[in-house]
């Protein structure tokens, strides 16, 4: 599994505040891991929400407390043109007309590929692919975890969800898993 350099650093950095439905609040990863109850549904916790995913991050990979030995979060993912757009639900969707359509195919350019993100900021969208943690085990596929942000700007459309993606070696992309 690949880590942060520095996952300690990522405890106490400050974060845009999260509210939760015990009336709670909390600043930064650590306060994260303390709180109990559940986030509040509002419009600015799902904003902010996406700056937590690195907390869920770590401890899924098993980081938090953090160690030492961790390495730095390594590779270029090509998200604009590895991630399948066929294999999870968006708002996107009624526009694919090809099985293993990418954000490039769709929107050339005007998908920007990033360090582990992909962007697509037109047409009143706003379409993000985050990978938050990349997984490699011996004989097993690796898998992405991708924080999507899909959100129509001139509507009420709204969804950040997490999605696992495991990478297809037959077909060279990222395939959601089921």
């Amino acid at each position: 599994m690949e880590k942060l350099q520095n996952t300690s650093s990522e405890l106490t950095l400050s974060r845009p505040k999260l509210e939760f439905s015990n009336g709670g609040t909390v600043f930064n990863c650590e306060q994260y891991f303390h709180k109990e109850g559940d986030i509040a549904e509002n419009s600015a916790n799902y904003s902010a929400r996406s700056h937590y995913l690195i907390c869920d991050a770590l401890r899924v990979a098993k980081a938090w407390p953090p160690k030492s030995s961790a390495r730095k979060f390594d590779g270029d993912l090509s998200l604009c043109s590895k991630v399948n757009l066929t294999s999870f639900k968006h708002s996107l969707r009624p526009r694919v007309d090809t099985e293993n359509a990418t954000l490039t195919q769709l929107f050339g350019v005007e998908a920007v590929d990033g360090v582990n993100t992909c962007t697509f900021q037109g047409e009143g969208r706003n379409f993000v692919l985050n990978a938050v943690l990349r997984v490699k085990e011996e004989e097993e596929p690796q898998k992405l975890w991708v924080w999507v942000t899909d959100e129509i700007l001139d509507a009420t459309y709204r969804s950040y969800a997490p999605v696992w993606f495991t990478f297809d070696e037959t077909k060279g992309m990222w395939v959601a898993s089921k």
